[in-house]
């Protein structure tokens, strides 16, 4: 196109006036360093097609968005033209409390979509971050979820159903809306947590679960990372069921707790009765494992710990490492972080029962991003040979020169890559932004 005004200019015989940002709001959606040369917002599933099919025709670019949260997620984009962004499908399409399901449509918040469950007494089991910005698409195509997923699991486990409209327009459901739907293959899985690079999220089926009557943290410090990561993985495995085990250290949780030395933070939910006994049998598995200061957080506070845990990524200049790890290494890397990283405030959260483990780094403008690269680097070669991997979640354009953020995923990037030109054969959804580069 000759320039960004007659791009707009072209985009609004689709979309209308309302549905295309003004040039002053475009930056809201830059990312990288990059700023597109037209923020779409369509309105309707006929709308993205057109959009897709006129994108095509000139060969530009679509990034997909919701709220614009996890844009900063991927490598360095090969070309940013046009952001495809869905905050105008943003409608309940059906709701069966009585089933347990829901249909919205993929610009809808999650914070909206929870307050309209909790009236009958049901939420979407998932706490990311930015949780009072993020979309449902944008959490679908991250595959995002939070320390809850040790009970309920990622947003991959709470999907049952998809419509999503591929590069050249076509309309594609997946699933259904029941539980058991599954016959064949499960293109559910597909999508989720490819960010928008196999087609665009526009409807989305979930099931949910009943709020608990009662929710309860129960927050203990260890001597060491050892003793805590032993105490929450025998917490983990106990008949307490907790809907998360966490570790913290020299975490912000802004002033919630504090967390110099290494602290479990254990969540349990349910009827008062079974909380009351499960929160009796973990602080008896804590004092025997030498945990000091036990408390109980409910109410109000207990809410304020739980955001200072989800939302730990978003403020601040800070790189955001997410190591998948087996169980039984999580000490071994936290403890080496703590020992590392303590002078510099590098800040640790774990989600002990999913074997993974956050590094919060923060960066200043003397930091050097080749050396950086090179540590985090050397991190993942450690992580690679005890059979996990490391990627780099949050990072700066600077940083994203000198290093892959996604690693090496070895001979399953090439059959990625293969359903990649299957499903987008001109490259034209999110380029270069996933694992190799596709």
């Amino acid at each position: 196109m000759e320039n960004s005004r007659a791009l707009r200019d072209e985009l609004k015989h689709i979309v209308g006036e309302v549905g295309i940002l003004h040039e002053a709001q475009v930056a809201d959606y830059s990312f990288d360093g990059y700023v597109p040369k037209a923020v779409v917002l369509p309105a309707s599933v006929q709308e993205v097609q057109d959009v897709l099919r006129f994108a095509s025709k000139k060969a530009l670019s679509v990034i997909p968005a919701g709220a614009g949260t996890k844009l900063g997620i991927g490598n360095l984009p090969q070309k940013v033209d046009i952001v495809l962004a869905t905050p105008r499908l943003n409608s309940v399409v059906e709701y069966e409390p009585a089933d347990l399901t829901v249909t919205v449509e993929a610009g809808i918040r999650l914070a909206t979509l929870q307050a309209e469950l909790a009236q009958h007494r049901q939420f979407l089991p998932l706490d990311p971050a930015y949780s009072e910005r993020c979309t449902i698409g944008g959490i679908v195509s991250a595959n995002a979820s939070g320390s809850f997923r040790l009970r309920h699991g990622t947003a991959r486990n709470q999907v049952l159903g998809l419509r999503v409209v591929h590069a050249d327009g076509t309309v594609v459901k997946s699933g259904g809306k029941v539980v058991k739907n599954v016959a064949g293959y499960d293109l559910n899985k597909l999508y989720i947590g490819a960010f928008g690079t196999l087609g665009i999220v526009t409807e989305v089926t979930l099931k949910l679960s009943p709020i608990p009557q009662r929710e309860a943290i129960l927050t203990a410090g260890f001597e060491n990372v050892q003793d805590a990561v032993e105490t929450g993985l025998n917490i983990v495995s106990s008949q307490t069921l907790p809907m998360f085990v966490n570790l913290l250290t020299n975490f912000g949780a802004d002033g919630a707790i504090d967390t110099k030395r290494p602290t479990l933070v254990v969540g349990f939910g349910g009827d008062p009765e079974t909380v009351t006994w499960q929160l009796e049998r973990c602080q008896e598995k804590m004092e025997q494992n030498g945990a000091k200061g036990v408390t109980i957080i409910e109410g109000e506070a207990q809410q304020h710990l739980r955001a200072a845990v989800r939302e730990f990524a978003v403020s601040g200049e800070k790189v955001i490492a997410k190591l998948n790890l087996k169980r039984t290494d999580i000490a071994e890397f936290a403890a080496q972080a703590v020992a590392e990283g303590s002078d510099h405030g590098v800040e640790v959260i774990a989600l002990l029962g999913s074997g993974v483990l956050y590094l919060a780094i923060p960066i200043t403008p003397d930091t050097d991003f080749q050396t950086f690269a090179k540590h985090l680097t050397k991190l993942r070669q450690s992580a690679t040979e005890a059979r996990g991997n490391l990627i780099v979640e949050k990072a700066t354009p600077e940083l994203k020169q000198h290093i892959d953020v996604w690693g090496s995923f070895g001979d399953a990037a090439g059959l990625m890559k293969q359903v990649k030109v299957r499903f987008d054969p001109t490259g034209l959804l999110n380029p270069g932004r996933l694992i190799s580069s596709i």
